[in-house]
């Protein structure tokens, strides 16, 4: 056996004790002693050649496991140099996992000083709007009482007037001027009229001035509050979009200059921006659902352009309606396709030109037309026309400017938002490109602030006051949002 060491050599040298005799001197004696001692010697040589053989054996198993025992020293070394290689990730991975557990941290502190503030806003707010209420009661008690004490000093005023002007009559009457009479009794009627039409104006002004004193201090309170909320959905959002680009990367790590470089354009926070702004999900869905009576019974398909999160494909499909939606976000198409919906994500006008003639039973467009330009926005109503048989429906819901606080504030939350659209000219823009029996329907919600309510018949100034209410909630309680639905002809 090769690499034999010289002690293995001797023993096998040594192992049949020397026979047979080989030559040499004494050869003759030697051979006559051996064949004495064989009956002897045998059983001796014979246990050393089987000691031989086995030894032989364990050998080869020694060699095998020296082998093997140099190829797992190399496959140690080898995954030795492997875990060298992934020291450095999992390093970065401890540092993603304390950066993300420091956020969290700081989070969930921002998360309570806010609710802190909130709840302190509130009761300031609620105080404030209570305190507002009590001086527009005082202003109107303290306008009331000047009005008695009008009414009280007008039989002074005009028995005082009379008396004045009988004395000019009688000196009148006296230097022969009978119409010098009527004319000073006439001046004093008017000067008497002017003076209850002062007091009247000043009491109304006062009431006036107090209301919009109450009303600025409450929508200030209320601004804050929500500033310190968009500052925390905010910072979710992007806590958000730092998970998902850990998870995308998963089973690797993403570099640090990746992570740094994460996307902050709105597009990205369009989802957290939703669930903070237009409400979560089950809240739009019910909604929405008064427009299953327009859909149902058309026998579908029905196209909702823009969908977002698929809250009216959902009461649809509950409703067996046949529907389906396009949308450009990229997250909202993935988020629906989960939940089984089928959401294609392409463009309103490039989707409309390429479907056949009457194809649809309806199109609908839930907050979608103010992100339009108008040419654009005609455009779709136009492809709208032709891709919906006679009889179908189209359907368009966006917010309303005829609230005030909508076109003027809350319309803007949204910055992708072009322009507030008038219910009188998308009604027009519907029925100029093919429509009929165009209807303006302005919703009400039951989570919408109720207007104020007009003093009752009897009370003071009960009149000029309601006015001043019908006013008020006509421009600033009127519904948040408009639908317009037409019929193709």
């Amino acid at each position: 056996m090769p690499g034999l060491t010289p002690s293995w050599a001797a023993a096998e040298t040594h192992a049949d004790l020397g026979l047979p005799v080989g030559p040499g001197r004494f050869r003759s004696v030697r051979r006559l002693l051996g064949r004495l001692l064989w009956p002897f010697l045998r059983h001796q040589v014979q246990v050393n050649r089987s000691f031989l053989a086995e030894l032989d054996a364990v050998r080869a198993r020694l060699d095998a496991d020296l082998v093997h025992l140099a190829r797992v020293d190399g496959d140690l070394a080898h995954h030795s140099s492997v875990l060298v290689r992934h020291e450095e990730p999992l390093d970065r991975h401890e540092f993603l996992l304390t950066h993300l557990e420091r956020a969290t941290g700081d989070l969930i502190r921002q998360i309570d000083l806010v609710q802190d503030k909130v709840d302190l806003g509130q009761r300031q707010a609620l105080a404030r709007y209570h305190d507002g209420i009590g001086r527009l009661r005082s202003a109107l008690d303290e306008a009331e009482l000047r009005l008695d004490e009008l009414e009280s000093s007008v039989p002074t005023v005009r028995e005082a007037a009379l008396a004045g002007a009988s004395a000019r009559a009688a000196e009148a009457v006296a230097a022969a001027a009978d119409r010098a009479a009527e004319t000073a009794a006439a001046a004093a009627r008017e000067s008497l009229e002017s003076a209850v039409a002062a007091a009247v104006g000043a009491a109304r002004d006062a009431a006036r001035d107090a209301a919009r004193d109450a009303v600025a201090e409450a929508a200030g309170h209320k601004d804050a509050w929500r500033a310190a909320l968009d500052d925390v959905w905010l910072r979710m959002g992007q806590l958000d979009l730092f998970l998902a680009e850990a998870r995308r990367s998963f089973p690797g790590v993403p570099p640090l200059e990746q992570l740094a470089s994460l996307p902050s354009g709105f597009e990205s926070l369009e989802a957290v921006f939703a669930e903070a702004f237009r409400g979560p999900a089950p809240v739009v869905r019910e909604r929405v659902r008064p427009y299953l009576e327009d859909l149902a019974g058309l026998g579908g398909p029905v196209l909702d352009i823009g969908c977002g999160r698929g809250e009216l494909l959902d009461i649809l499909a509950a409703g067996g309606v046949d529907a389906y939606g396009i949308e450009l976000n990229a997250e909202h198409v993935a988020h629906c396709k989960e939940r089984g919906l089928d959401v294609r994500g392409e463009g309103a006008r490039a989707h409309l030109a390429g479907l056949a003639p009457a194809s649809l039973a309806a199109v609908t467009a839930i907050q979608v037309v103010e992100h339009l330009a108008t040419d654009e926005l005609i455009e779709i109503i136009e492809l709208a026309a032709q891709a919906i048989r006679p009889g179908g429906v189209i359907l368009l819901e966006t917010q309303n400017p005829e609230n005030v606080v909508v076109g003027a504030s809350s319309f803007y939350l949204d910055p992708t938002h072009r322009r507030p659209i008038p219910p009188a000219l998308l009604a027009f823009l519907v029925g100029a490109r093919g429509f009929g029996a165009v209807e303006v329907r302005r919703l009400e919600r039951a989570e919408q602030a109720q207007g104020l309510e007009r003093p009752k018949p009897d009370e003071p100034w009960a009149e000029a006051v309601g006015a001043l209410v019908d006013v008020v909630n006509v421009h600033l309680f009127s519904p948040a949002d408009y639908v317009v639905v037409g019929r193709r002809p």
